[in-house]
């Protein structure tokens, strides 16, 4: 049984968290920051500026029609991306959450 005192997280807790992070991540981090980070290249625009993340919001927030949990992202070039957490395997045994 999940017992982790929080009903917005019901039976999802590892979709939620994750989704949670995620959206974190992508709104307090500079994107370039995140390529430099992971070792990738940077998105540029045509004139060489950054891309930039100008959105990323829960799907729920982002008016998406799923019951999937994901992050809705948007970028300065115009590009909209859906990253989707999808649960393929519960956990074996009980999980809790513990607050920080």
């Amino acid at each position: 049984m999940l017992d982790n005192g929080d009903d917005d997280l019901g039976g999802y807790a590892h979709e939620e968290i994750l989704q949670a992070l995620v959206t974190r991540l992508l709104t307090t981090a500079d994107l370039d920051q995140l390529c430099d980070d992971a070792d990738l290249p940077h998105l540029v625009h045509d004139d060489g500026t950054p891309v930039t993340i100008t959105s990323a919001r829960v799907y729920r927030d982002a008016g998406v029609m799923t019951l999937d949990r994901g992050v809705w992202v948007e970028l300065s070039d115009g590009s909209v991306f859906g990253l989707t957490v999808h649960i393929s395997r519960r956990p074996r045994y009980d999980i809790a959450l513990r607050r920080p």
